[in-house]
């Protein structure tokens, strides 16, 4: 026999239950949906959070009110840090590559120019320069 303690309290603190081991895995396996955070789940853990403070607490009410996999600790003091600094819970726009410099502009260009054979790899070892970049 395994024992299992579920976070429900009861009259007496935390029950403890016996299952077989077959009974733990199908259990497990059809009571929790895993999928991403949405907004609403966001907001429903810094809110709890701020009322109570125990990231805890904000996981048992998480599953009690969703019954998916529940947000880690971590994710739950991240998403209260960055109301508090920011005020929102969206994600920042974040550009896919990163800004390239005139100067290396002009350089890739010049590369090209003079042999516009050449591979990206190539120029881009020459030029000392991310292949990505160019």
């Amino acid at each position: 026999m395994i024992y299992i303690i579920f976070e429900r309290e009861g009259p007496k603190g935390f029950n403890i239950y016996r299952y077989s081991s077959r009974l733990i895995h199908s259990c497990a396996a059809a009571s929790v949906e895993s999928k991403m955070a949405t907004m609403q789940h966001k907001i429903f853990c810094v809110r709890d959070f701020i009322k109570t403070e125990l990231a805890t607490a904000v996981r048992r009410a998480f599953r009690l009110r969703f019954n998916i996999q529940l947000p880690t600790r971590k994710n739950i003091f991240r998403w209260n840090h960055q109301f508090e600094q920011i005020g929102c819970l969206c994600k920042g726009k974040s550009s896919d590559r990163p800004p390239v410099s005139e100067e290396n502009v002009r350089r890739i260009q010049d590369s090209f120019v003079r042999s516009p054979r050449k591979s990206n790899r190539r120029a881009s070892r020459e030029l000392g320069i991310p292949q990505p970049t160019v």
